[in-house]
Parts: structure tokens; C-alpha cells; sequence
């Protein structure tokens, strides 16, 4: 990205806010939408240019002013970004049909869309889990989503109670049988230099996220307007607010900032979010005779 800015403009002081403007609209195409433009390459710049201007390096930042027109995006799903009631039976299904993780990658296709599901947690909060971050307080099992494991967007961390249905279904077992280091990735024991500043490598838990998206997408989650991990998010509050979990709880549950300070204070307890947590319905798990006399497993949507 800067290394394009620099090409188009060798010398900082020669960017003008109209300048600016200009290269910014001719960086959409087929290559990058207006979207991408406006959320990364407007913002990034503007950000380093308004830090060198806090420090007198330079008269002006010529990005603060540079806009980028978004079209409207437009959706043919009728259930906004959440999944619909198939898309959850197609990955919870093919989850439950994990009986034996052999590798890290299978317990992570076993456990992380569970524990989405019934969190609300970014799949990537989920996939760098430890051994570690499962804790048991004021008799509540929960899991402890802290930026000590890795990346966390609000920089806090916060516990977050366990749905009984995930206890039941073996979690605490599977944690303990995986002691105290990473759940879902092997932990690398020589850290790898980065060939290039520009682009060092990816974190261990962001490529096992980026891989339970594509096993969602080879499942047959193939709608473009639904994000494979990001929709639990979205199902998540969804069917907090169906079944009248006060916004409140379920923000500090999914770890969603509060949106003024007033709501920033008195924040539920662990207790407050358990209890909140036991009016969310179970994906009820039900065995089904098959032709053949065998036994399947299917998932009933009940939320």
C-alpha cells in the first residue's frame, strides 16, 4: 500500500488534499472495491499522515478530508448476515460427525463452530484458545478470551460462560486431555523470521480460522453473502434477542463494546452472563435410523 503511495508521490510534501482525493478514486476497480479503498487505503494513510502532523513533521494531513463514495451493497438473503436453518444444520452436522480428533485442524473443525455458536466469540478468539483459558469461577465453567493467547478487538478480556449443551458434549474432557497450551494448533517451537517486512507471516490461530472458513465453504455454505465464521456472531445475537436475552448481557458475552459510557458501567458479572446464557436453547442433537439400520446424527435448529 505505501509502497504504491510512494510511487505516485516520491515526495510527502507534494501531496495535496486534492491530490489525495485524486489517487484514491483511482484505486478502484477490479482489484480492490470502493469499499476496500475507503475502509484500508483511505484510513491507513490518513492515520500515518494525521501521526506525523501531531508531531509537526508536516504542515497538513492531505487524507483527513478524502472520501470515498460506497455504493450500496445488495442483499438477496432474508436473513441478514445470520445463518439460515439449513447452513447451521450443514455445519453443526458435519462438526458432530468428528468423533475422534486425530490432529489439532480436526478438533478445530470439532470444537470451534460449537463454541461459536454458542458464544458469539469471532472465530478467531475461539481458534487461539489454550488449555489454559478454560476456568471454572463461582462454581460457572467458562472460558477466559484474553489478548494474552492472541488478537482481541477490544483489547479487554472477559469470561465467558459455557453453554451446559458444549459441556455435555465432552469439552471439559477434550480440554483436559489437551493440557495447557493451544487447543487447536501446534505451537511453533523456532519462530519464523519474515522473508518480507511488508508481509510477515500469518499467525498459527489465523490460518486455522481461515481454514475452518474453506471447510465451511466446501460443506456447501457457498452463499457470498454470508460470512462462513462471522455469521455466528450475527446467529448468536439473533437468537438472544428471540428469546428476550437482554442486549446488554449478550454484548458482554460476544464481546461487543458498549456503545456509550453510561452502558460501560456495572457490567454483568459472570453470574448475570450464565444465567442469561441457560435461556439460550440447545441445537438439539437427535439419532435417526437410517435406510441401511444405521444410526446418523442430525442437528434440529431449534433456535
Amino acid at each position: 500500500m505505501f509502497l504504491k503511495l510512494q510511487e505516485a508521490f516520491p515526495a510527502c510534501g507534494g501531496i495535496t488534499p486534492e491530490l489525495a482525493q485524486d489517487w484514491a478514486r483511482g484505486l478502484i476497480g477490479s482489484d480492490r472495491s470502493a469499499r476496500t479503498v475507503s475502509d484500508v487505503w483511505v484510513v491507513a494513510p490518513r492515520t500515518v499522515f494525521g501521526w506525523a502532523r501531531s508531531q509537526r513533521l508536516i504542515g497538513q494531513n492531505p487524507f483527513t478530508e478524502v472520501r470515498i463514495k460506497v455504493p450500496r451493497k445488495v442483499t438477496t438473503r432474508d436473513n441478514g448476515k445470520a445463518f439460515a436453518s439449513d447452513e447451521i444444520k450443514k455445519i453443526l452436522s458435519a462438526s458432530l460427525a468428528i468423533t475422534q480428533a486425530r490432529t489439532k485442524m480436526e478438533a478445530a473443525k470439532r470444537w470451534v463452530p460449537w463454541l461459536c455458536a454458542y458464544t458469539g466469540a469471532r472465530s478467531g478468539e475461539i481458534a487461539q484458545l489454550r488449555g489454559a483459558d478454560y476456568v471454572e469461577q463461582e462454581g460457572v465453567e467458562a472460558i477466559l478470551i484474553t489478548p494474552a493467547a492472541g488478537t482481541v478487538k477490544t483489547k479487554q478480556a472477559r469470561v465467558v460462560p459455557l453453554h451446559e449443551h458444549l459441556i455435555e458434549q465432552g469439552f471439559r474432557e477434550f480440554v483436559m486431555a489437551s493440557g495447557k497450551g493451544p487447543l487447536f494448533y501446534s505451537e511453533q517451537k523456532t519462530p519464523t523470521a519474515a522473508s518480507d517486512a511488508t508481509n510477515p507471516p500469518k499467525k498459527r490461530y489465523v490460518k486455522v480460522r481461515e481454514r475452518i472458513a474453506g471447510w465451511v465453504r466446501e460443506l456447501g455454505v457457498t452463499d457470498p453473502e454470508v460470512q462462513p465464521n462471522h455469521a455466528w456472531r450475527h446467529t448468536f445475537k439473533q437468537v438472544c434477542d428471540r428469546y428476550h436475552i437482554s442486549e446488554r448481557v449478550s454484548d458482554a458475552i460476544a464481546g461487543h463494546a458498549a456503545l456509550t459510557v453510561g452502558r460501560g458501567y456495572g457490567a454483568p458479572s459472570l453470574k448475570d452472563k450464565a444465567a442469561g446464557l441457560k435461556r439460550f436453547p440447545r441445537y438439539q442433537i437427535e439419532e435417526q435410523a437410517s435406510e441401511r439400520g444405521q444410526r446418523t446424527t442430525s442437528v434440529q435448529t431449534g433456535p
